[in-house]
């Protein structure tokens, strides 16, 4: 497979799985916003802690907070990341889907108290903004998503951690930075999948980033019904039994 439909896999699964963490506390119900984006902070020994630094935002993004509890999770909409480079370079992501199941499971916030949020990008704000909020999850990808990171040589789909997001909108309007970190991990974790797809597929340089559009882009949650959580908890449970046989 071409090293740019790799990395494509990469960033949209991460991108992907972290909109599923990020649903627990603010489900995006409309996005359509362009700008830049740099993932940096991955490759320096700690991939649990990263940054994404966004500029030349302009437009709108709403959300809704939801109640923590179990979920099924849903993403859809075109999404378009240029990779960084000299010269001409085409997408390494460019998809437009309708809502497609990327996640279920548990979902859980705190910091966050306002019941919907809603962002206008691209003119001057009275001052810098700072926000902070916390994730926890515990699920499992679904198979689109796995699909994404097979190539990366992912093969469980289950997983489960916490995720403090703090940063700043800042004064210019059309900027942001927005901090890391992940603890309690049972898998590589979001900053572990951007240096493994940087290591394996990008230029090993600790930077993954380009110009992006989100249009008509939405993440949607349905509560999941008590039959179908106890289902997914008894294949979480025979997936760990099979790979404790595997082991001895």
């Amino acid at each position: 497979m071409h090293n740019k439909t790799l990395l494509a896999a990469a960033v949209a699964a991460t991108w992907a799985m972290a909109s599923a963490g990020a649903s627990a506390a603010i489900i995006v119900s409309e996005a359509n916003l362009t700008g830049n984006v740099l993932f940096s902070g991955f490759a320096d020994g700690t991939p649990g802690t990263f940054t994404a630094t966004f500029n030349n935002l302009n437009g709108r993004v709403d959300f809704q907070n939801l109640p923590n509890g179990g979920y099924k999770v849903y993403a859809g909409g075109q999404v378009v990341l240029d990779a960084d480079g000299p010269g001409p370079i085409p997408p390494i992501i460019n998809v437009n889907e309708p809502l497609t199941h990327i996640y279920m499971g548990y979902l859980g916030s705190s910091g966050l108290t306002l019941p919907a949020y809603s962002f206008t990008f691209g003119s001057p704000l009275p001052g810098n903004i700072p926000f902070q909020f916390d994730l926890e999850y515990d699920g499992y990808a679904s198979s689109s998503v796995m699909s994404f990171l097979a190539p990366l040589g992912f093969v469980n789909p289950d997983g489960a951690g916490k995720l403090s997001v703090s940063g700043t909108f800042l004064a210019n309007g059309t900027g942001a930075v927005v901090n890391f970190t992940e603890s309690d991990l049972t898998w590589a974790g979001f900053g572990g999948t951007l240096l493994l797809a940087d290591q394996t597929v990008g230029n090993n340089n600790g930077l993954i980033g380009g110009a992006f559009v989100l249009r008509d882009f939405r993440v949607t949650a349905e509560v999941a019904e008590p039959a179908t959580l106890g289902l997914l908890g008894l294949g979480l449970i025979g997936l760990a039994a099979a790979r404790r046989r595997k082991a001895a």
